[in-house]
């Protein structure tokens, strides 16, 4: 049985022609660590929208003016630093309705996108009712993150690297030459989607449903190391 699994495995590691131009010119192994880490977040960083249309430019314009004032006001108020919030210029376009196959002009549409970020979850309710105060149009995207996150980032690739040698030891178990040095590492991509704050209807009545959940941080890496013999 040993006979017939050695082919294999030194099929692995001489001929791997996705790494040609990355591994010694000398018996060695190629492997993939990966480890991932679950956290709790504690800073929102929130997307905002608010909008008028109107036929007089100038009314849409300083009504959506008086709603951001207002809104950065209440930001502010939540101990949201200056630095922590984000005001875009103002968008003016053409707002039209449709009409079966016919454009109908409807006036002008004023948007200014508004971003902040909350480092107190404890304050997420306030910061939904002054969102709703200001009569935003709409929340184009939140997300959730750790303050922690260097650190956490630094634990996970620990881990990673540990796996990686885990398993290169299990595969170098069986066979006539055993793990030497390291030759090179190599991060490879991984999707860390950030999760979205998720909150229902109920917060228009002041019951808070707000769930941070979790966060997961992943790291990949790709280790080759030297094969030395027994």
């Amino acid at each position: 049985m040993k006979y017939h699994i050695l082919p294999a495995i030194f099929l692995l590691l001489f001929v791997h022609t996705g790494f040609a131009s990355s591994v010694p010119n000398a018996p060695h192994i190629v492997v993939t660590g990966e480890a991932e880490i679950q956290a709790v977040p504690d800073i929102l960083t929130i997307s905002l929208s608010l909008t008028k249309v109107g036929m007089e430019v100038e009314e849409a314009k300083n009504d959506v003016e008086r709603r951001s004032r207002t809104l950065i006001a209440t930001l502010k108020s939540l101990d949201i630093q200056p630095e922590d919030i984000n005001s875009a210029e103002l968008q003016i376009t053409p707002h039209y309705n449709w009409n079966k196959r016919d454009q109908i002009y409807a006036g002008t549409e004023v948007t200014r996108r508004i971003s902040a970020t909350l480092r107190d979850l404890s304050r997420y309710d306030t910061l939904i009712k002054s969102i709703i105060d200001a009569k935003v149009a709409k929340i184009n995207n939140t997300k959730l993150t750790s303050s922690k996150e260097k650190e956490l980032r630094e634990t996970t690739l620990q881990k990673a690297i540990i796996n990686a040698k885990v398993k290169a030891r299990i595969m170098t178990n069986h066979i006539s030459q055993k793990l030497g040095n390291v030759y090179s590492i190599t991060p490879t991509a991984v999707a860390t989607p950030f999760p979205q704050a998720r909150y229902q209807a109920a917060v228009f009545s002041q019951n808070s449903s707000f769930e941070p959940g979790t966060i997961q941080l992943k790291e990949s890496l790709q280790i080759v190391f030297y094969l030395t013999k027994e």
